[in-house]
């Protein structure tokens, strides 16, 4: 293992440059997304029309595991945009909402990659959008973070936030770590090229004083760029480094994830090496477990990671088209989801990463199907939580009239 410090080149309170070019660049690049998905949902949709729309709604209830086993979790809703959170009269839905991904107030994802959820609200990275979507089902709203300079994503990757709601936000393309606050109002930018060559993920504790920025590479990069990079995340000063490339305790194989959990320890998704790394937040190796395989258990393709209250570790994994959750020593307790050949509740064809709440509901993104699934965990009623309590507000809100104007949020200034 090696845990290289560096404090040199540390610029405290780093802004990421604004770029305009790029930034007349990203737009038209939405736009051209934007034409192109609506093109597809055409097709989709007149390929379709022998059948209902609705046959894909389904009221029985889905458990995991299945009868006759207690449940742990329900399969909750997919979401797949803006236009499952906007409040709207359902027997009016028609050739527009399939032809446009849209029915007047939403959009759907294009490519969504990692989702947090937080207080009601969901943050969704979309590499094909170029944005993180928040959505805010108790308010029927939703926003674009990352449109405008400064603060403007590119390819925005993993995400994380600490105990005040701050969101950062790994940018592949940029190679920064972006953060804003919880209305998306950008604060600062936290690296930088010279520092990240694939930054794909970020994990910050609660306090918000140390991020984690995980450096994926690639199979032909540089040995000493597959490694996690620490930095304190109020000043952006640069503290140390975790690992190289290699198979040892503390070296890594394209690093794709990391979550702190409630002990404190920073985990890391070591996807080459097929397994999860545990430190202590000085970059000390603690432990590690995980094995590769097709078996369940055993980590094929593993992606995305988060930790609950309990300490249960829960992994996607892209080839396994599932989540599976251990428990804090790494032996499994169970697994959700598995490969599709349509889109299904808890079938998936390309799962990204995956996420908690504060209730324990989990967020399990699918890049192939473009929604997020969520999972209630089978003690908390539907209601109940934060996001519980979105979506009962959310049904109880009326669509906007025709040629209403919708209502603008007074944004604040981005801090420099």
């Amino acid at each position: 293992m090696q845990i290289t410090h560096q404090t040199n080149r540390a610029q405290p309170h780093e802004v990421a440059p604004a770029i305009p070019h790029e930034a007349s660049f990203l737009r038209e690049m939405r736009t051209i997304c934007k034409q192109a998905f609506a093109l597809c949902s055409i097709l989709l949709f007149l390929g379709g029309c022998a059948s209902t729309p609705d046959a894909v709604v389904e009221s029985k209830i889905l458990a995991f595991p299945a009868p006759p086993d207690p449940p742990r979790f329900y399969f909750e809703r997919s979401i797949r945009g803006s236009v499952d959170t906007t409040p709207k009269d359902r027997e009016s839905l028609g050739l527009r909402t399939f032809a446009t991904g849209s029915d007047g107030d939403g959009t759907q994802f294009g490519k969504p990659f990692s989702a947090v959820a937080r207080k009601g609200r969901i943050y969704v990275s979309d590499t094909v959008a170029h944005t993180v979507t928040m959505l805010d089902p108790a308010t029927g709203t939703h926003k674009e973070i990352g449109t405008e300079n400064p603060g403007l994503l590119a390819k925005p990757l993993g995400m994380a936030m600490d105990g005040q709601d701050n969101l950062y936000v790994a940018d592949v393309s940029r190679k920064w770590a972006m953060v804003y606050d919880r209305d998306g109002n950008y604060l600062r930018g936290i690296g930088g090229p010279s520092y990240f060559d694939r930054p794909s993920a970020v994990a910050v504790n609660p306090e918000g004083t140390r991020l984690f920025v995980v450096d994926t590479s690639s199979s032909q990069s540089k040995p000493e760029f597959h490694r996690v990079q620490a930095f304190d995340a109020k000043t952006g000063k640069h503290l140390f480094s975790i690992g190289t490339r290699g198979s040892e305790d503390g070296q890594f194989n394209l690093p794709r994830a990391a979550s702190i959990g409630p002990d404190g320890m920073l985990y890391v998704v070591d996807s080459g090496n097929f397994r999860v790394q545990v430190f202590d937040q000085d970059g000390k190796f603690v432990r590690k477990f995980g094995t590769v395989g097709t078996r369940l258990g055993q980590f094929a393709r593993p992606k995305g990671i988060d930790i609950d209250k309990q300490g249960n570790i829960y992994i996607s994994d892209a080839s396994h088209a599932n989540f599976q959750i251990f428990d804090s020593q790494g032996r499994l307790l169970m697994f959700i989801g598995g490969r599709g050949k349509e889109d299904e509740r808890a079938k998936y064809l390309l799962p990204g990463m995956v996420a908690l709440d504060e209730d324990g509901r989990v967020y399990m993104v699918d890049q192939g199907y473009h929604k997020v699934d969520i999972y209630r965990p089978a003690q908390l009623k539907e209601d109940e939580g934060g996001m519980g309590v979105a979506f009962k507000m959310l049904q109880a809100l009326k669509p906007k009239e025709k040629g209403e104007a919708p209502k603008k949020e007074k944004e604040e200034q981005p801090k420099k």
